[in-house]
């Protein structure tokens, strides 16, 4: 399958000095996003053969709406997306995910299957008096320095990670993937993007009004 992921111009480097791709942990914050990372790394250990024993995913793209990855918007560029790779893997060696309810677990939310559920999970926070603030803490310890370990939170959030393999899915316009390495044989193209005014391959920048899409209503609006 043709894959598409947006790295620096190190990578790059990297790739053809190595004949390979890694990812550089160096770069990840782990302090920001170790909880969700943690998720993802059991569960790629689960259904991906990682035989060279890597630590960390590259993230990819796999289907943004009618392409394979966002096309480009005007607006100010992500930094570190200097270098487009279009590359081929098989598919058993990508671990796939569906964009707008990954967005879940950044955030610690419960990912309903339909608006009665999502409705029922909302009263349970209702009753218990927890707040999306305080689901957030669980998941960030670079911005909350403590979160709540009542026994009815706890309960909470163990029911909310038993959702976050719903996210694990072919079923969407919107795939991302991650994969533990990229080959050079395996790379079809790479294009160094120009500093032009654009964004390349992100769907999180800021619009014209501000603001970013909200990709928790973009899924509830899915549902029925």
């Amino acid at each position: 399958m043709k894959l598409v992921t947006f790295q620096t111009i190190e990578a790059v480097n990297d790739l053809f000095k190595k004949g390979y791709l890694e990812c550089n942990k160096n770069k990840i914050n782990l302090e920001k996003s170790g909880p969700t990372y943690k998720w993802v790394l059991n569960k790629m250990n689960e259904r991906i053969p990682n035989p060279n024993n890597v630590d960390y995913p590259l993230w990819c793209w796999v289907k943004c709406y009618n392409g394979i990855c966002p096309p480009k918007k005007k607006g100010k560029r992500v930094e570190g997306f200097d270098v487009k790779i279009t590359f081929n893997k098989n598919e058993k060696d990508v671990f796939i995910t569906d964009f707008r309810r990954y967005s879940f677990l950044l955030k610690n939310t419960y990912i309903p299957n339909s608006l009665k559920e999502k409705e029922e999970f909302e009263k349970l926070l209702q009753k218990y008096d927890i707040t999306a603030e305080e689901l957030k803490a669980y998941v960030r310890p670079d911005k909350y320095k403590n979160n709540r370990t009542d026994k009815e939170y706890i309960d909470i959030c163990d029911k909310i990670r038993k959702t976050f393999d719903r996210c694990i899915t072919k079923n969407s316009d919107v795939l991302q993937g991650c994969v533990w390495r990229i080959n050079l044989d395996e790379v079809e193209k790479i294009e160094i993007l120009k500093d032009d005014g654009y964004v390349y391959g992100s769907l999180n920048y800021i619009r014209s009004n501000g603001k970013r899409i909200d990709w928790q209503k973009d899924y509830y609006k899915l549902l029925k």
